[in-house]
């Protein structure tokens, strides 16, 4: 798929790891709608967990000509710091919704507009939800598991609707919260600490999965370290 003068839809595209999505699929041509619940400039205001929020993304997305790429990418651990068992259900049910819930029903309404462009949607998921190590929020890794899975089980859609899903599960990536965590650590800690993946990597390769037709239920891992991105089995 060529990207120039596409329509891509950006959830959590406000910061972190999405603006840089946002600017990787600008500097490609594409026009993009930018999806966060915090406000700025060119922002949609859109609570992608919420049926009026999932509106508001397809609706902006319209308005610009179209849905011809989805990038579910926002996420995120349950708000307050303490994580399942320790929050309350409607806590780590929250992040389940976000998390898996929100991009599964995301895809689901805009599944019309993206069989009429024969559009691509690109999953964001994590390494955590690969790993078979204990991990701080039970909630987010599972939900990032079950993405991987919901990406792989739709792979059949390219041939049924015409529609290409793909996944991107990314290490522990250089953005400003892991670079402060980094700065807390002691020397011994940070010398053992893996090399953080460069947001504009990931970025770079979710405008592969959007371009290249052959690709459809495919995982693509981006571990830590000097690794090169490669395809789960």
């Amino acid at each position: 798929m060529e990207l120039e003068g596409r329509v891509a839809a950006v959830t959590g595209g406000g910061s972190g790891l999405g603006r840089f999505i946002v600017e990787a699929l600008r500097a490609a041509g594409a026009r993009v709608v930018v999806a966060d619940i915090a406000p700025g400039e060119g922002v949609t205001l859109a609570d992608v967990a919420t049926d009026s929020g999932r509106a508001a993304v397809l609706t902006a997305a319209q308005s610009a000509g179209g849905l011809d790429v989805l990038v579910n990418n926002a996420g995120g651990w349950s708000i307050g710091g303490a994580q399942f068992p320790g929050v309350a259900p409607s806590a780590w049910r929250a992040a389940v919704e976000l998390n898996l819930l929100a991009p599964m029903a995301l895809v689901q309404d805009a599944l019309p507009a993206l069989r009429r462009s024969r559009g691509a949607v690109v999953n964001i998921a994590s390494s955590a939800g690969v790993e078979t190590s204990a991990y701080g929020s039970p909630e987010y890794a599972a939900a990032k598991a079950a993405l991987i899975r919901f990406t792989t089980a739709v792979a059949d859609w390219r041939d049924r609707y015409g529609v290409r899903v793909n996944c991107i599960v990314p290490g522990w990536i250089g953005l400003d919260r892991a670079h402060r965590e980094l700065a807390a650590m002691s020397p011994a800690e940070r010398a053992g600490a893996p090399a953080l993946i460069a947001p504009a990597a990931i970025a770079a390769q979710v405008l592969r999965l959007a371009r290249d037709e052959s690709l459809a239920g495919r995982v693509l891992g981006m571990p830590n370290g000097s690794q090169e991105p490669s395809f789960l089995p």
